[in-house]
């Protein structure tokens, strides 16, 4: 059965910093189109957010591009209320627009062609009926060539953070992988820095995603975001200092600031927590949940390492991880569990000694940070061979941003084609 709708019509909202022209001319536009169209006229980002937040279903959001807090943080919680944002003007600059994620640009001052024409292939008309639901617009993936993405993550005291470091570094020894390594550390309480004996980093994960707020840098500005430890390989991304410092940084930057590096690097490492975000996907957007950076790397990750210890309440606690990864709904097969068997201090303790050690001007102890791979691992106590079965495990995984036929191929691997299935 068809429902019969009595009218169509289009509800839209207008975001500007002060009164520009264009405001003005699409309210009469509206007008001329329909005596049931709407166009609300916003007050400020804060006053959009909360009709945004009401339910009421709107067509689309014209937003001036000089608006102040036209950002990704805006784009997203307008994305979330199913309804697209229109960027008035700014047509110098269509590529710092896109990167937003703004569905699409419109001249300055529109013509009644132009308002018809985004009307027709962007906005949702609304039916007077109660019972009309709009989809959430699904978003585009990324095109063409990505890094492959590897969170490390286990209960508190596993040692999961020096899994991380000693995973970077094995990877990016390894010839395959051209020294293109990145490890970020995401975690709640980060501490990755002290662990590579840095006590004060120029960078971190905050101005990394504060950097990616506006736009994508470019090629040299995100370079500079991170840098090479002493003694390594791999680049390093410090994480967030204080912990009361996450509300800020501000979910769609975060998983903006991720995604770009990840393409600049052929494989990401992602120390994280393992507090994954349930809220439902229909929950409007806000600041920064305790377990939203973990929601995040997980939906970006290819492969999931989830390091664990022998023990009764290590092992309930690998079984809560388990259960809450599997209720985000990534699939078992990205999940890659690490027992460990041996007993050294490692983990949050160790890189905490290492970084009152650091604070004190004294050097940090290698045993403050030796993990004892186990046997599990097809006899080897080597981090080289962990890398090494990780990337086999990549070999056979297709890209969470790749189309699910295809099948991508790590640097230096013969890789597999569907002939090779039995």
């Amino acid at each position: 059965m068809v429902a019969i709708v009595s009218s169509l019509r289009y509800v839209l909202l207008g975001l500007a910093s002060g009164e520009p022209a264009w405001l003005e001319a699409v309210a009469r536009l509206v007008g001329r189109r329909s005596a049931d169209d709407e166009f609300i006229r916003c007050t400020g980002s804060v006053d959009l957010a909360t009709r945004l937040g009401t339910g009421r279903p709107f067509s689309a959001v014209l937003v001036d591009h000089r608006t102040v807090g036209l950002d990704r943080e805006l784009v997203r919680r307008a994305s979330v209320a199913g309804c697209p944002v229109i960027v008035v003007g700014g047509a110098d600059d269509p590529g710092r627009l896109a990167s937003l994620g703004a569905t699409s640009h419109m001249v300055d001052p529109p013509s009644l062609q132009d308002l018809d024409g985004m009307l027709e292939r962007h906005a949702t008309p609304i039916g007077r009926i109660d019972d009309l639901r709009l989809g959430l617009r699904a978003e585009d993936g990324p095109a063409g060539w990505t890094g492959r993405m590897v969170a490390v993550t286990g209960p508190g005291g596993t040692g999961a953070s020096t899994v991380a470091r000693l995973l970077a570094a094995a990877l990016a020894d390894d010839p395959r992988m051209y020294s293109s390594v990145l490890l970020v550390d995401a975690c709640l309480e980060a501490d990755q820095a002290h662990m590579h004996g840095i006590t004060d980093s120029p960078v971190d994960l905050q101005a990394a995603a504060r950097a990616h707020r506006n736009g994508d840098p470019v090629d040299s500005e995100l370079r500079a975001l991170t840098f090479v430890p002493a003694g390594h390989r791999h680049r390093l991304l410090p994480g967030i200092r204080q912990r009361r410092d996450w509300p800020t940084i501000g979910g769609p930057s975060l998983e903006a600031a991720l995604g770009n590096l990840r393409d600049h690097h052929l494989a990401t490492i992602v120390d994280v927590d393992p507090y994954v975000d349930l809220a439902p996907t229909h929950q409007p957007v806000g600041p920064t949940t305790p377990g939203e950076p973990a929601r995040i790397v997980f939906g970006m990750a290819d492969l999931v390492l989830v390091v664990g210890r022998a023990g009764s309440d290590s092992v309930r606690s690998l079984a809560r991880v388990r259960a809450n990864l599997a209720d985000s709904g990534l699939p078992a097969e990205r999940v890659m569990e690490l027992p460990l068997t041996s007993s050294p201090a490692v983990g949050r303790l160790a890189s905490r000694r290492a970084g009152r050690a650091a604070r004190r001007g004294q050097a940090v102890q290698s045993g403050d940070l030796v993990l004892d791979l186990p046997g599990t691992l097809d006899g080897s106590d080597t981090a080289a061979h962990l890398a090494d079965r990780v990337l086999t495990v990549l070999d056979r995984l297709p890209s969470r941003t790749q189309n699910q036929n295809e099948v991508a191929v790590i640097a230096g691997s013969l890789g597999t084609t569907s002939d090779d299935e039995p």
